[in-house]
């Protein structure tokens, strides 16, 4: 079961690392800047920091519709393929739904990590930082299962889970989410690993 979860959540995990790879890129930088234009609240500090950007979002959202629908098409290609994962492929409309679907889901990785930029901003944690001591360690998971809590949350928009599956999609997920920070980092991508 925990590889069929896994394959059900690769679309968002490469879209993920694709965007890493965007956000990175210094194309649109400046047009696609932070997402709260610098802006400081009444206590001084920012909204949400310089590491949420429009381009971030956006390519987020675009990666996740991509890569939700190459995992269509070789559900298409391949109709056993279908049984690798809890996505219903082949009840989608082909490209329409898994375009529509892989947006929503980007969208969804996209905002829910929106609240945990605000209040590390509170409490005074720099963007792309963590505190030390137990107060790190607690946004050490956060800051990994946030954006996969957004995606187990509009999941049943376009499939089915068990309560069992949610659990197991958000643990994995936030697992897998750690992992995947650590190589980005190795590669540069990422200016921490966690």
């Amino acid at each position: 079961m925990m590889l069929i979860l896994l394959i059900t959540m690769l679309p968002v995990i490469l879209a993920a690392v694709l965007n890493m790879i965007w956000v990175n890129v210094p194309a649109l930088r400046q047009a696609l800047g932070p997402m709260d234009n610098g802006r400081l609240l009444a206590d001084g500090k920012r909204l949400f920091g310089d590491n949420k950007t429009w381009k971030g979002f956006w390519g987020m959202i675009v990666f996740t519709a991509l890569t939700t629908t190459a995992f269509h098409s070789i559900v298409v290609i391949y109709p056993a393929a279908n049984n690798w994962t809890l996505l219903p492929f082949d009840l989608y409309q082909f490209p329409w739904e898994s375009l529509a679907y892989g947006a929503i889901w980007g969208l969804a990785y996209v905002l829910a990590e929106l609240p945990n930029s605000y209040i590390k901003r509170r409490l005074n944690i720099g963007a792309g930082e963590n505190a030390s001591g137990l107060k790190g360690a607690f946004f050490l998971i956060v800051d990994q299962a946030d954006s996969v809590l957004g995606c187990v949350i509009v999941m049943p928009l376009f499939c089915d889970l068990t309560l069992g599956q949610s659990i197991g999609m958000l643990v994995l997920g936030t697992i897998v989410h750690l992992l995947v920070n650590m190589m980005l980092f190795v590669v540069n991508l990422k200016k921490q690993p966690c």
